[in-house]
């Protein structure tokens, strides 16, 4: 029988589409549980009682995926002395794919509330619009690097024992 650490230390053995499949998923599931709490439950159209397990789902789905891209990496982004030039290279690129994502991503939300301020004006904030932002910046940002390795890392070929 498997044990969840046995499982963890294959991790690293994923096939890239397994690892695009974890990615989107820790990638889709907060947002969704947000959209999907301030359209339905907010709104009124969904009981708290039928959300609840749902979102406990949307959740889960992003912490499993977060958990299963951590695995695949294990470490190799603080530990590059160990690796070889043809993983450093591959980990130096996920560093500016996963910081350019980033980059973009500040820049078209910055874009996005200057518009809306030039028209509608000033902004009410509170920590209830705030607190999923905390929650998303803490998430998604030192998870970037990782989820860049992961998704551009190719398959080792068929034969090779590395992985």
């Amino acid at each position: 029988m498997a044990t969840p650490y046995t499982l963890y230390r294959r991790l690293p053995t994923m096939r890239q589409r397994s690892r695009r499949i974890a990615i989107v998923a820790a990638v889709t599931g907060f947002p969704l549980l947000l959209i999907g709490y301030s359209t339905l439950v907010e709104t009124g159209r969904l009981s708290t009682v039928i959300w609840a397990p749902i979102a406990i789902a949307l959740f889960s789905t992003t912490l499993l995926g977060v958990l299963a891209v951590y695995g695949y990496g294990q470490g190799r982004m603080d530990h590059r002395e160990r690796l070889d030039e043809r993983q450093r290279i591959m980990i130096d690129r996920a560093l500016v794919v996963g910081y350019s994502v980033l980059t973009t991503v500040i820049v078209a939300i910055s874009g996005c509330l200057a518009f809306y301020l030039s028209i509608v004006g000033s902004l009410q904030l509170d920590m209830g619009v705030l607190t999923p932002w905390f929650v998303a910046i803490g998430l998604y940002v030192p998870f970037l690097p990782s989820a860049a390795l992961a998704w551009i890392e190719p398959d080792p070929p068929a034969g090779d024992e590395e992985a």
